[in-house]
């Protein structure tokens, strides 16, 4: 019996060194990765305002984006954006900006929202939240993120601001701009965009709405000879108008040319077909939220 009781334990000692010798060999080729979790972090802006944000670390090699919602919205417009960019192994820092969703104490401490806001005047809180944009770069700097490897993506306001901010950030690498138009509450885009410089810029346009695809045409062509035709590639969607236009089933051509920007001579695209643009699918990008005051 004690034979036999003592053969089991060798057995059993063999059976687990074996197996501990296998896990050590697959640990050792196929070493795991820490899989990036996304946090809830505090962004803090030039003028005092405590800013609300998402921010997920990026891959190593893989671009950040900063997101920058519109008017009267808040950050969670861009959730369709979050699982597929993590799946690109791209990072991203969502934020509230000033006066919108989680963003609303002043640095005085009072609290307020974007309704208090005027519309009126260059320096109004809506062109201050280029300060906002700031803030997030400033933020992803502490965490070794160059704004060499950073694009800004915005939605209609956020737009704008991308676009604006950019034109003031030539290290920047790369703007979003969904449904971009000439102004929203006094921040505009056609100057700043004329200043933006020789960088990839991807400009996305529902082309239902007469007004603003109008000025959507005007601002490719501004960003044309601006930034040089080759650094310029337009989505155009049947319907839709601000972040509505990029959803589930086309934000992977927009993840896509954020890993290759440099297109081929044809850089326009689109589900559309719309006049001046090439033809393709007609499918709707979705929903349109409320225009621009």
């Amino acid at each position: 019996m004690r034979k036999f009781l003592k053969r089991t334990k060798d057995e059993v000692i063999k059976t687990i060194t074996a197996a501990a010798a296998v896990l050590a060999f697959y640990a050792a080729v196929f070493p795991l990765t820490a899989v990036a979790q996304e946090e809830r972090v505090t962004l803090t802006t030039g003028d005092g305002w405590n800013l609300g944000a998402r921010y997920l670390k990026a891959a190593e090699g893989a671009p950040t984006v900063v997101l920058i919602h519109t008017q009267k919205s808040d950050l969670n417009e861009w959730k369709s954006w979050f699982k597929p960019m993590e799946r690109y192994g791209f990072g991203y820092l969502a934020m509230d900006l000033r006066g919108h969703g989680s963003s609303f104490v002043k640095p005085d401490g009072s609290t307020t929202t974007w309704r208090a806001f005027s519309t009126d005047g260059s320096d109004n809180e809506y062109n201050r939240m280029t300060r906002d944009v700031e803030a997030a770069l400033a933020y992803l700097s502490t965490h070794s993120v160059t704004a060499e490897s950073t694009a800004l993506a915005g939605s209609v306001l956020g737009a704008n601001l991308a676009i604006k901010t950019a034109a003031m950030h030539p290290e920047i690498a790369m703007v979003i701009a969904v449904s971009p138009v000439f102004n929203v509450n006094d921040v505009l885009s056609v100057n700043p965009l004329r200043a933006y410089g020789k960088r990839p810029i991807l400009l996305i346009a529902g082309a239902d709405r007469a007004r603003q695809y109008t000025e959507f045409q005007i601002l490719n062509s501004t960003a044309k000879i601006a930034c040089g035709k080759e650094n310029v590639a337009v989505i155009v969607e049947t319907s839709g108008f601000g972040p509505g236009l990029v959803n589930k089933y086309n934000v992977r051509r927009v993840l896509d040319w954020i890993k290759n920007p440099r297109l081929p001579e044809v850089v326009e695209f689109s589900t559309a077909a719309p006049a001046g643009l090439l033809p393709g699918a007609t499918e709707p990008a979705g929903a349109a939220p409320e225009e621009p005051d």
